[in-house]
């Protein structure tokens, strides 16, 4: 049984560090589509307010493309480190939650082997700190998620918030004299 629950918040650890990580890459792709825009926009306000010799509008608006240009190659080379990073994270979050997977899997062998008792006492050793780190991603997927919604608009960031069922609490016997 802890075993289970054990495995069960292992995964949903995983699946609100994953959903923090798809959240920080969108925060960054829009960050970066910010900062590309506004110095697209910046540099064509401070190239239209100069009257230069020899320079007339035709001039400045072929200035103004090639720079956007260049702005634009720039922000494709950022999309494509993001892609990178969107891959990585689901490639890093699907090993992980195998390999919660075969563990728990593999707990049916230790049992024949230890005994179930042993194991149901390694689960309720390790079910607080499990808690304790579902908590903790709890509160990074929902940091990340106010994060992302700043940095990229009023777009809303589904985070489910991962609860274990039921806390397993240990029993205690007392010996009568």
């Amino acid at each position: 049984m802890s075993t289970q629950t054990l495995s069960s918040v292992a995964m949903n650890v995983v699946d609100q560090y994953h959903t923090a990580g798809k959240q920080l890459v969108r925060a960054y792709r829009a960050g970066a589509e910010r900062a590309v825009g506004a110095v697209n926009e910046r540099f064509a306000s401070v190239v239209n307010a100069r009257t230069l010799p020899l320079i007339n509008d035709q001039v400045k608006a072929s200035v103004i493309e090639a720079q956007q240009q260049v702005a634009g190659i720039f922000a494709l080379g950022l999309g494509m480190g993001a892609n990178g990073a969107d891959i990585t994270i689901d490639q890093v979050s699907r090993r992980v939650s195998n390999g919660i997977e075969r563990v728990t899997n593999a707990s049916g062998r230790v049992e024949s082997v230890i005994g179930q008792g042993a194991l149901d006492k390694v689960g309720v050793l390790a079910l607080p700190a499990a808690y304790l780190t579902l908590e903790i991603a709890n509160v990074v997927a929902e940091g990340t998620k106010r994060l992302s919604l700043r940095v990229a608009g009023a777009d809303e960031v589904a985070v489910p918030v991962k609860k274990a069922a039921k806390k397993a609490t240990a029993r205690r016997t007392t010996r009568r004299a």
